[in-house]
């Protein structure tokens, strides 16, 4: 294994993002698990990779929930019965509502974790974690806190307060950052942009600078606008710097991501051949190879090994949530992998550690 993967998998029509670190733990940011509509089963890239853990059990090291949508969440309570779970990383919901159709199996998951392996998320101005014997430095920039989600919100208010509050991650690596945004929208970036910035003695965006930006919501304008005709916001692309920009989204979803706007927005800021997206190029892998080397390229072989053919439908909970996506696809060619990127680590210093709200 190499020093650093992060393996962005195509799963359809949702996120599911396998970090494997470099002491050999491994961590998963999301589950998706739906046949049909995407060319990888996540379970079989689990099983085959994770090592047995105490329980005998193949050990999932550290699961990270970025918000308890079912595209980030579905097939959660199969992945607690079949795998163990190290650390879940989570964001603290207070609300009895159901955000989700697998928002009660997300809850039983939060519920039955021991509370010594339970991580509630919190941004926080210092790193939260320092994970691959501490190569790798972990941020977390939201949620603020405790989230509240009244009930009498209708579906899209409430949509919108767990994506103003959804988790966003930046782990670094030998100088090499990844930004994973979950669904995270305007109102999230303003209050993120805006705390650091509202610190004079400390303002320092650098903090966001990533080389790899895993793309807000497939795709969505969400990340920049308020609404289709609104002008786009820009301050935290800017911030971030991002030199490839990944969008994972399965073909024909009833959102119609990612869209054509923010596709250009995206293209304009890094061109549009480092643009990727994973119902054309399929499984995407990162794989950081030295100080501030590293390379963003498809990998076929995921949809060759751990394919839905032999075995789609297998469970009832992996059938997925209706609406979007289609049985077939067609797969465009791979594009052709960017020239790697170098450049001299600068790892962020550690702060006084500072939560904020």
């Amino acid at each position: 294994m190499a020093d650093f993967k992060v393996i962005f998998l195509d799963v359809g029509l949702g996120d599911c993002t396998l970090v494997c670190l470099p002491n050999d733990e491994y961590m998963l940011v999301d589950i998706y698990r739906c046949p049909g509509k995407g060319s990888v089963d996540a379970f079989k890239v689990l099983r085959d990779l994770l090592p047995e853990g105490d329980s005998g059990k193949p050990l999932l090291h550290y699961l990270v929930i970025t918000h308890a949508h079912d595209d980030h969440i579905w097939g959660i309570g199969g992945l607690a019965e079949e795998f163990e779970i190290g650390e879940l990383w989570v964001p603290q919901y207070g609300t009895k509502k159901k955000l989700s159709e697998n928002y009660d199996a997300f809850v039983k998951v939060v519920a039955d974790q021991p509370d010594d392996k339970k991580v509630w998320q919190k941004g926080s101005r210092s790193p939260v974690a320092e994970l691959g014997d501490g190569a790798v430095t972990v941020r977390c920039f939201s949620p603020p806190g405790y989230i509240e989600v009244e009930e009498t919100l209708d579906e899209d208010e409430a949509r919108k307060v767990v994506h103003e509050n959804c988790g966003v991650y930046r782990l670094t690596f030998n100088g090499v950052s990844i930004m994973l945004t979950g669904d995270s929208n305007l109102p999230a970036w303003k209050r993120i942009v805006g705390y650091y910035e509202g610190h004079s003695d400390e303002s320092d965006l650098s903090v966001l600078v990533s080389q790899i930006l895993h793309s807000s919501h497939h795709g969505s304008r969400t990340f920049v606008k308020e609404g289709k005709d609104d002008e786009a916001w820009l301050d935290a692309l800017k911030a971030m710097e991002a030199q490839e920009i990944v969008i994972s989204v399965g073909e024909d979803n009833r959102h119609e991501h990612p869209h054509d706007d923010m596709l250009s927005i995206y293209a304009d800021d890094v061109g549009e051949e480092k643009v990727w997206q994973t119902k054309d190029s399929g499984t995407l892998v990162l794989t950081v190879t030295g100080d501030g080397v590293y390379e963003l390229s498809p990998d076929e072989s995921y949809a060759d090994n751990y394919g839905w053919d032999d075995e789609g439908g297998e469970t009832t909970e992996a059938s997925g949530p209706s609406g979007g996506g289609s049985g077939g696809r067609t797969r465009r060619p791979p594009a052709t992998p960017p020239p790697n990127f170098e450049k001299t680590p600068q790892r962020p210093p550690r702060r006084e550690r500072y939560a904020y709200a």
